[in-house]
């Protein structure tokens, strides 16, 4: 039996309240749109985060959660008080992932921020930029109207929410356009019903398919680095093992894997944050597996 999947996505986001998304991509965007890609996308339940807004921010434990989302969903997050959590359908949101497409960008010497789009609606993301860095390589192939993964977290300023992103990266694929948006109405359908079953799905079907860790040092499943190169796959192991929630620093990596090139090991390190293996937790060179 043939699925009409246009029919089914619209009756679902319907039923979320999100139905512009389907509509205004198509229509705005265009499905013959070459940059109409977007990345994968998970809810990692049971991984510690934390964020910094700025250069110089303290330390601030995370809901452990790192969570799809839609523009729409970003708005319509709330807080009880100015220094509570957000949460989305009833639960604290620590980190999110998002995809859009870049309409609006200003840079400056210290953060480069962006208006990003999905069909929902707009929302600033801004990156900070270490003065140390190259802000090319943070920014590199991210152009207007080309679609883009972000991770980050929501932060207000002024009464105004925005992204403040830890890893922008472009997009590709047109197909993890419509992955992401399915796994932001599962995750949201699992966290509204959690008494359906659909929660422990959402954990087990979407950590496996985004991450390839986990942070329980007891349960660490090597077989999910088995495919990546020798260097990377014991990065991997390595920091899946640690069980602080600060994560790992970078240094220890190197020493723990006793290689003589470290800048390999930091090559190594960089390419697992940008296919999202590891994130950065308290400040850039701590680093947690998904």
């Amino acid at each position: 039996m043939s699925v009409d999947w246009t029919r089914y996505i619209s009756t679902t986001l319907s039923s979320l309240h999100l139905t512009s998304l389907h509509h205004n991509a198509m229509s705005n965007y265009g499905e013959s749109n070459p940059y109409y890609g977007g990345a994968g996308g998970g809810f990692v339940a049971n991984s510690p985060s934390g964020s910094q807004d700025s250069p110089g921010g303290t330390k601030k434990t995370k809901a452990q959660t790192l969570r799809p989302v839609t523009v729409k969903q970003l708005h319509e997050a709330s807080q009880v008080h100015n220094d509570a959590e957000h949460t989305i359908d009833g639960h604290e949101v620590g980190q999110v992932l998002l995809v859009g497409a870049v309409r609006n960008e200003n840079k400056s010497a210290t953060n480069v921020s962006y208006e990003v789009g999905d069909g929902t609606g707009y929302i600033d993301v801004r990156m900070w930029l270490d003065t140390s860095d190259d802000d090319s390589g943070k920014t590199e192939g991210i152009e207007q109207d080309h679609w883009v993964s972000i991770m980050g977290s929501i932060k207000v300023f002024g009464g105004k929410k925005h992204i403040s992103a830890t890893h922008i990266r472009p997009i590709t694929d047109h197909n993890e356009i419509f992955n992401h948006l399915l796994k932001a109405v599962y995750v949201s359908l699992s966290m509204r019903n959690p008494g359906g079953g659909g929660a422990a799905g959402a954990r087990g079907a979407t950590h496996q398919d985004y991450s390839a860790g986990t942070t329980n040092a007891a349960t660490v499943d090597t077989s999910n680095f088995a495919a990546l190169p020798p260097i990377q796959r014991a990065v991997m192991e390595a920091v899946a093992a640690e069980e602080s929630e600060d994560g790992m620093h970078v240094q220890a990596i190197s020493r723990k894997l006793g290689h003589s090139n470290g800048q390999a090991v930091m090559d190594a390190i960089e390419h697992l944050m940008q296919e999202g293996m590891l994130y950065s937790t308290i400040d850039d060179l701590h680093v947690k597996a998904m």
